[in-house]
């Protein structure tokens, strides 16, 4: 009886998990409290099947010799698991589907054995690059391994922290990635809000581009071959230091900060329109005010040139934007913002979305949406920005 009790219970909690998290998959907008369901069924979706078919199994051993209550109970919990099941094959599916799009062959190996996208400071890699408010900024240096004496691209990567925070070692399986198909990886630091840095972090970022390209003799870099990449509040750095023109300066005495790409993963593109969003959550909003230092009715000026879409033009370099679908930090109406922009105007750009994708959905490195990115990402460096 006992048994039976433990059995029922584990299983009534599995079918309500399995309840959300079909719930969240067939809705766009969801509760606060639900956001983390979404990113369990958007990095680790695969899991939920079976997990499931345990609900399952444990609800069909507490309906042996059970009452009639019991048998009823068990049955419905049985239902619940199995409509769960269903819904957690549709952003797999999706997936796939999307994979094929793109060429990309999904491994369920990489997918239970990939890993976390995140990692410690490690200070013997750290390089000053400027010194300004007192504040040594650094970048960590990240060098392929190659015996060839020849001149290679690099990519300068912008963390994410909505701003406020985060640190040049995260995203390491990225910079691996890199640093496995040839480019070196400059991964830097900057000024972080508060106060506000709506100009001042662009212009870091613009100087750590000019400080590598005075510098990249020091590390076989080839000065003309540099990008820059980075993911959320680093992607829009990165699109800035990519876009921006004179407005935004360089925080350090350097005389060239133009790049040959940009790639940035969920990037808020345009502040004011994430802000009159009613989608965007309470916390977006406090970290954008803490990047500008005030609400779009307070310094509206500030919203615009902490915007990459503020700087659209013929002759920006080629832009790739990765970003899930259901993205609940930064729409992701954010990035097809600015991909259409850059239509109008002859840039070239690509947009890859990832189907249930969540924000910062590639912390989980074997996510299926991490391997369609890297096969959508090493596709357009071939195109636009080869090692050789």
């Amino acid at each position: 009886m006992i048994v039976r009790s433990v059995f029922a219970a584990a299983a009534a909690v599995i079918a309500v998990v399995l309840g959300l998290c079909t719930f969240v998959i067939a809705r766009f907008q969801v509760p606060d409290p639900l956001l983390r369901l979404s990113v369990v069924v958007s990095n680790y979706g695969l899991y939920l099947i079976p997990f499931g078919l345990v609900g399952i199994g444990l609800a069909m051993l507490a309906r042996l010799r059970a009452g009639r209550v019991v048998r009823a109970f068990g049955a419905l919990t049985v239902l619940v698991c199995v409509v769960g099941i269903v819904a957690a094959f549709v952003p797999v599916v999706a997936s796939w589907r999307e994979a094929q799009r793109h060429g990309a062959t999904l491994s369920i190996g990489d997918y239970l054995s990939g890993g976390s996208n995140t990692g410690k400071p490690d200070p013997r890699l750290a390089v000053g690059y400027h010194t300004i408010e007192g504040e040594e900024l650094l970048l960590d240096v990240k060098l392929p391994i190659s015996e060839s004496a020849a001149l290679r691209p690099a990519v300068v990567w912008v963390h994410g922290g909505g701003w406020t925070e985060g640190g040049r070692e995260d995203a390491p399986k990225w910079h691996r990635w890199l640093n496995d198909k040839g480019y070196a990886v400059f991964s830097i630091d900057y000024r972080l809000s508060p106060p506000p840095r709506w100009d001042q972090a662009p212009g870091d970022v613009k100087c750590a581009v000019g400080w590598l390209k005075q510098h990249a003799a020091d590390y076989l870099v080839d000065p003309s071959r540099v990008m820059l990449a980075g993911g959320s509040a680093g992607g829009n750095l990165a699109l800035l230091g990519a876009y921006s023109d004179e407005r935004v300066p360089a925080s350090c005495p350097v005389t060239d900060t133009s790049v040959a790409a940009v790639v940035a993963f969920y990037p808020p593109t345009d502040l004011i329109a994430a802000v009159r969003d009613p989608l965007l959550l309470s916390e977006s909003h406090e970290l954008v005010r803490d990047f500008t230092g005030g609400t779009l009715e307070e310094v509206p000026d500030r919203y615009a040139a902490a915007s990459p879409v503020h700087y659209v033009r013929p002759g920006l370099p080629p832009t790739l934007l990765i970003h899930g679908t259901r993205d609940h930090v930064v729409p992701y109406a954010q990035s097809v913002e600015l991909i259409d922009r850059l239509d109008a105007v002859g840039v070239r750009n690509e947009l890859l979305a990832i189907p249930y994708g969540e924000h910062a959905y590639d912390i989980a490195w074997g996510d299926w949406g991490t391997q369609i990115s890297r096969k959508v990402f090493g596709d357009f460096l071939n195109r636009y920005f080869p090692v050789n």
